[in-house]
Formats: C-alpha cells, sequence, structure tokens
C-alpha cells in the first residue's frame, strides 16, 4: 500500500510538473519582429537575409515568435518593378513572414495584378479601413480585417491599416471601375471614420479573445499624414497595445503616447530598406517594449541564394550601360538625410531635365516622392536608372497657362519648412513636392499655406490671397523670364502627376492634351542621358532652381 501511494504521489507530482511548467511556457515572452517599406530592398542595409537569420535564432531559443511586415515591399526597385512584385513575393515567402499588411505602392501594378500575387503569397494579408463599392470584383475580398495568432493560449490580434491618402499617393486609375474611384480607406470626417472604423474592430478582436492587440499601420507618423496618421489613431482609440508603423520612413525605436484614456501605447517605425529590423517584446509581466536591429553578422545563405537567383533572371536588362559618371547624382545631404522632397537635388534635376527633353516642352515636371535613390558616381546602367525612378510610369504633357503652373506648384509646396532636416529625420516632406526643368521659383515658408483639400486629399483650391510660391521664372531662348499669367506653355511629367491626380496634385488635370501616353520615364532618363555630350560637367551641384527662405 505504501508503495503505491508513493506512486501516486510521484504522478501527482510529475503533472503537477508539467501543468507548472506548461504555465510558465505560456507566459513566457513573445517576439514579434517586424520590417516596413522594403521597397524591394531585400538585399540593401540589414538585408532580408538576416532578417531570416535573426528571426530563426529567436525561434531556436523561444516559443513564441512572429515576422509581420506594415506595408510598401512590392515596389521601390528593380526587382518588383521588372517582375511586377512576383520576385519580391517569392523571396519573402522564403523569409518565412506570418502576417502582412498593404501599402499604397501594393496598388502601383492594378488590381489585376494586386490578385495574382495575393495567390502566390504563403503569408496571411489584412486590411482593416477597406470599402468597396464598386461591381468588377473586390480585390480585398478574401482579406481579413485582423488576424489573431494564438501563442499557446495567449492570442494576439494584428489589424493592417492602409493610408487613406492610398487613392492619391499609388496611381488614383488603379482605384477606379468606369472612370470613378470604387476603394474608399474611411477617409472622411476628417479621420473620425478611419478611428471608430478601427476602434470597433478593437473591440471585436477583444471580444474574440484578443489579450493584445497590435496595429499594423501603414499611416505614417508625420505632419503630412495628418489625421490619417498613427499619433492621432492611437489618441482617438482605446484598447490598442502597440503601433508598428509605415509610410513616412520614419526611424522611431519606441515612443509611447497616450491613448483616449491615458494609457501609454507603443509606437515604433524600421525606415526603409531594411534600415532595420524592429523587435516588439510583449514580456510575461504584460510589459509591452520595441528595440531596432540595425547590425548582424549572421544570414541565411537560401535567402542570398534566392535574391542571387531573382537578380540573375534580370541580369541580361540590368546590365546595360548607358553612359559615365565621376560624380553622384544625389537625393541627399552628405549625412544621408533625404531631401528630393523638400529641396531641389541634382538627381531630381536630372529627372526633370529628361522629361522635358524627351516630350520637347517649355518645362519639365518630377515628384519628390517618384525619385528614390542617388546615382552614384561609375558606370550608369539600366539598373541605376530604374532605382532612380522604379515605377515605370507613362510620360504626359498638356498646355498650361502661367496661373496653372503656379497653381501647380503652390501645391506641391504645401508641407516645406524653413529646415529640412531635425534630430536626424527629414522634416516638411511632400510626396508631391515639384522639381523643375525650364523654371526657376522660390517658396517663402514665412507664410502658412493657402491650399484646401476636398475629403479626398485632392486640391480644392486657396484660402486668402497671399502664396507661398513666388518669383517664378521661365526659361525662354536661354534666359529666365519672368512666367505670364496669361500665356500658355507646355508642361510634361509623369502621367501620374500631369492627368492622374498624384499626391492629390489636380491642377492639371483638365488641361488641353499633347500627349496623353508618352514613353516609361526611364526611357526618357536613357534617351537623354546618351545625348549629353560631356556629362562631367552636369549635375555637380544644384542650380538654384528652387530656393528656400
Amino acid at each position: 500500500m505504501k508503495k503505491i501511494l508513493t506512486v501516486l504521489l510521484m504522478i501527482l507530482l510529475c503533472f503537477t510538473l508539467a501543468s507548472c511548467k506548461k504555465k510558465i511556457e505560456q507566459k513566457d515572452d513573445i517576439y514579434v519582429f517586424f520590417t516596413s517599406d522594403v521597397h524591394c530592398g531585400v538585399d540593401e542595409n540589414l538585408t532580408l537575409a538576416s532578417v531570416k537569420a535573426l528571426v530563426d535564432e529567436a525561434k531556436a531559443e523561444h516559443p513564441y515568435v512572429a515576422l509581420v511586415d506594415c506595408g510598401d515591399f512590392i515596389q521601390g526597385g528593380t526587382l518588383g518593378s521588372l517582375s511586377k512584385g512576383e520576385l519580391v513575393i517569392s523571396i519573402m515567402n522564403e523569409v518565412g513572414y506570418d502576417v502582412v499588411t498593404y501599402g499604397n505602392h501594393e496598388f502601383d501594378y492594378g488590381m489585376d495584378q494586386l490578385k495574382k500575387l495575393q495567390k502566390e503569397m504563403k503569408f496571411k494579408t489584412v486590411a482593416s479601413n477597406v470599402k468597396y463599392k464598386g461591381s468588377e470584383g473586390n480585390t480585398f475580398e478574401d482579406v481579413p480585417e485582423y488576424v489573431i495568432m494564438d501563442f499557446d493560449g495567449i492570442k494576439v490580434a494584428f489589424l493592417g491599416l492602409l493610408t487613406p491618402k492610398s487613392t492619391t499617393s499609388s496611381v488614383p486609375a488603379n482605384f477606379m471601375e468606369n472612370g470613378e474611384i470604387v476603394y474608399d480607406f474611411y477617409k472622411g470626417n476628417n479621420g473620425e471614420d478611419l478611428y471608430a472604423r478601427i476602434q470597433s474592430l478593437v473591440d471585436e478582436a477583444r471580444k474574440n479573445g484578443a489579450r493584445y492587440v497590435v496595429a499594423l499601420s501603414h499611416l505614417g507618423s508625420t505632419a503630412d499624414c495628418e489625421p490619417f496618421d498613427s499619433i492621432s489613431l492611437i489618441s482617438h482609440t482605446e484598447g490598442i497595445d502597440a503601433v508598428l508603423d509605415g509610410h513616412s520612413h520614419s526611424t522611431i525605436i519606441e515612443d509611447r503616447y497616450p491613448n483616449k484614456n491615458g494609457e501609454d501605447v507603443v509606437l515604433s517605425s524600421v525606415g526603409m530598406s531594411v534600415e532595420a529590423l524592429g523587435e516588439l517584446i510583449i514580456g510575461k509581466d504584460s510589459s509591452i517594449s520595441a528595440v531596432h536591429i540595425t547590425k548582424s553578422d549572421k544570414k541565411d545563405e537560401g535567402i542570398i541564394n534566392k535574391v542571387d537567383e531573382a537578380y540573375k533572371q534580370l541580369d541580361s536588362i540590368l546590365s546595360i550601360e548607358i553612359i559615365d559618371s565621376d560624380h553622384d547624382l544625389s537625393m541627399t545631404d552628405e549625412e544621408g538625410i533625404r531631401m528630393s522632397r523638400s529641396r531641389e537635388t541634382t538627381v531630381g534635376n536630372f529627372v526633370a531635365d529628361a522629361y522635358r527633353y524627351e516630350m520637347n516642352t517649355d518645362i519639365g515636371v518630377g515628384n519628390g516622392g517618384g525619385v528614390r535613390a542617388t546615382i552614384p558616381a561609375g558606370k550608369i546602367t539600366y539598373k541605376t536608372l530604374l532605382n532612380v525612378t522604379p515605377f515605370q510610369n507613362e510620360l504626359a504633357s498638356v498646355k498650361a497657362t502661367g496661373q496653372q503652373i503656379l497653381d501647380f506648384l503652390e501645391f506641391g509646396a504645401q508641407n516645406t519648412e524653413r529646415i529640412y532636416k531635425l534630430d536626424g529625420n527629414a522634416v516638411g516632406e511632400f510626396g508631391g513636392f515639384v522639381s523643375v526643368s525650364g523654371l526657376k521659383y522660390t517658396i517663402d515658408t514665412s507664410i502658412e499655406t493657402p491650399v484646401i483639400k476636398d475629403e479626398n486629399n485632392t486640391f480644392a483650391g486657396f484660402s486668402g490671397d497671399q502664396r507661398r510660391v513666388k518669383d517664378v521664372y521661365v526659361l525662354e531662348n536661354g534666359e529666365y523670364v519672368p512666367i505670364d499669367m496669361n500665356k500658355t506653355y507646355t508642361i510634361s511629367g509623369t502621367g501620374f502627376m500631369i492627368f492622374g491626380g498624384g499626391d492629390g496634385n489636380t491642377v492639371l488635370t483638365d488641361c488641353e492634351k499633347i500627349v496623353e501616353i508618352g514613353p516609361v520615364d526611364i526611357t526618357a532618363m536613357i534617351d537623354y542621358a546618351k545625348s549629353i555630350e560631356d556629362f562631367s560637367n552636369m549635375y555637380r551641384e544644384t542650380e538654384g532652381r528652387i530656393t528656400i527662405e
């Protein structure tokens, strides 16, 4: 009898220890690794090969690990542009993402291509704020509003927030059916519709057992994203534990902002092109913190080989040599701070000049958000130029009056500040900032922007009688002369800018068309570069085309 009791006690003890061990495992930390705004930069900075190695290492040491992304992964570089996103998705599948949300540039290849890519994705996608009112088929029909991952009894809900500005920060036509926009991202009522929508889903996820709620946000956190920014979202909602942010390319390790109840919510953002791998740690004590990993010697050989294979498929095109340069054409300052969305840059001048040359117009314009890379000194290849303007937009041209051109420039100058950087980050940025050719102008930052925008975030007029843009001159017969408000000029740029209302600038949309669908932007750059006899004497410095005061 004593022996039987001993055995029973041992069994009970083992059961108790097993239960305790299970309970301890349930309370182990949860590690959510995250990337954002990769923009096809799979082999840049930290690289996705290191992301894969670091996440696999964490999985070997911890039971609860996930990898997520906050959007803008298939556009912005050669791998995406030449394969329409397919090569990037194949690499992400190998990396082992669990959940991703959509950035505005996931729409750049059109809805049909996005549907095709969705079928190729081995990870889950999530979209929390999409309304569809069309009839040709909702791209998001099978995409959940949130995803709950179960970490051995601890449930974490992941929401995916698309920027309501998607219809203007991608190609507007991609959201249309029969000439009308049929996708809405809860952009009404100055942000209130978005906040209410997300609050309802947070509440629903909590009711469905989520202990934690994490927002995968492609809203951004800078002033130009307001009121649809992550900070505003936090302050107008409750129940979100952390926001992993993208879109504005900000670097935020761990900021905390109060929600509507005064409770702190973690906000973290990892820049772009794998500048960092974010790590959100949900502690077993319910603490939440974030860190960034920016350097690692660990790289997954499988991903390295996958990326190499992808580039080999493109080599025959990418390696074509266009011209040599003994100096950089830069989009940043010497510290690497991006200037192309708020200042004149040498690469921005080159792009605008190429459009003007190719389309044979009085004026050429480029948008700051369309310039994605510096042209480094050395052999300029197809790949070099495609990295600069990876979106493969077709060019267009119109006839516009001097007044319309001023209005166009005024819209582009709405966010410009007297300074362009602060604490290591770019400020005063706007994707619709206008680089010019055949033109020069001044922006007076002491004047508040008079631009009025409608509920779709597009141009609706001006307030008051003061303008930021002044001293506008047009190049005629080799000399700059004051622009004539009543004179008609020819102006060219991408269809995105001229006809598409890109970045919300619709000033030129109804102008008389000259060329509606022209050559692709990279063709213009190639043709223009080949036409230059002495490249060494050009684009070493900016030329005073845009003055900021």
